[in-house]
């Protein structure tokens, strides 16, 4: 009678039904095993403790075993998660630091570029300045050599006539000789009514001039020698001029080949300065990547261990709390056994 109430009851009775879910789910049971126990389990479990066979009660001592090995599963479950989840968050704080020193070291290198990209713009401005002197210098020495140089070939060009053809005229010969310093005429300084009467003067032989013809001749030499004085001051005092602004000019390239040097020091710095910005960006890139990357992570990391927990809880609630029930009854009184078991 006890055996057919018993399994009456074990088709409706909701905690042996998940009992025997459990069991089904029991991995580490051979299979006739956990059919064994799923078959006894209404006529043993639903048996008051103080009259089950010993068959019986070792079949709720195997259960006991399958339930507590469900529950530390799920106690190991619930645990795993928490394990990845601690470490999942010890990584996200981790990777909030290395964010964080990320940041600063990308600020802190902007100021670095800042500083060069000032100090290169200082640097090339003040070779661009030296280098507009430099060429100033340059040119000025080239317009000033040209002048030298002109003033060297007219004197010596005015010299040489003046002993070519000025000095055999003086002393009698006529003819040709005025031709040679004719192209002479326009440099020199005289009056122009003596000008005028050059031609015939210098024309006429020593014993056909007359006094005005000789004041002619006078005059000419007087202009010839005074220009060939100023053309030799003008080389003489132009000749150590160029040398010192030669000097001059060869300090300016290298102060201006000194700032270029610097200036290519400081462009290789700069570009130094950029690509360890490039570089500290990318790891602040990296860093929010993968902080970005981990928060999904926790939120179903977090997610699973909750729903762990709350399944733990079911068990223990439910089914384990049903279990024991079971398991403990006995036939004291009516009141005392749980519900479905006085009587059985």
């Amino acid at each position: 009678m006890a055996a057919k109430t018993a399994a009456k009851k074990a088709k409706t009775d909701p905690t042996l039904t998940s009992i025997a879910q459990v069991i089904m789910e029991a991995e580490d049971l051979p299979d006739r095993c956990r059919n064994m126990l799923i078959d006894t389990l209404p006529f043993s479990l639903m048996v008051a403790a103080d009259q089950r066979h010993e068959i019986q009660a070792a079949v709720v001592e195997m259960v006991d075993q399958t339930l507590n090995s469900k529950r530390m599963a799920m106690e190991a479950a619930v645990a795993t998660e928490e394990v990845k989840l601690s470490n999942l968050k010890a990584s996200q704080g981790e990777v909030g630091s290395k964010t964080d020193g990320a940041e600063a070291a990308v600020a802190s290198q902007k100021e670095v570029v800042q500083a060069s990209k000032s100090k290169l713009a200082e640097q090339t401005q003040a070779t661009n300045a030296s280098w507009s002197t430099l060429s100033d210098q340059r040119a000025e020495q080239e317009t000033l050599n040209a002048k030298l140089a002109v003033a060297q070939a007219e004197k010596s060009a005015l010299a040489s006539a003046f002993e070519e053809h000025f000095k055999p005229m003086k002393e009698g010969a006529a003819g040709p000789h005025f031709k040679g310093l004719e192209p002479h005429l326009k440099s020199i300084e005289i009056e122009s009514s003596l000008l005028i009467a050059l031609p015939s003067s210098c024309a006429k032989s020593k014993e056909h001039r007359g006094s005005f013809d000789l004041v002619v001749l006078e005059e000419l030499e007087k202009a010839v020698i005074k220009k060939i004085a100023a053309l030799a001051e003008t080389v003489a005092a132009e000749t150590p001029a160029s040398a010192e602004r030669e000097a001059v000019i060869q300090a300016s390239e290298k102060a201006h080949d000194l700032k270029k040097a610097q200036q290519k020091l400081l462009v290789a710095d700069f570009e130094a300065a950029q690509k360890e910005l490039t570089d500290r960006d990318a790891t602040l890139s990296a860093a929010k990547k993968a902080a970005l990357e981990l928060q999904p992570q926790i939120d179903a990391t977090t997610e699973l261990m909750e729903k762990e927990r709350a399944a733990l809880a079911d068990f223990e609630v439910g089914t384990l709390a049903g279990f024991v029930k079971y398991q403990k009854a006995t036939t004291v009184s009516d009141e005392a056994a749980p519900a479905g078991v006085a009587g059985a």
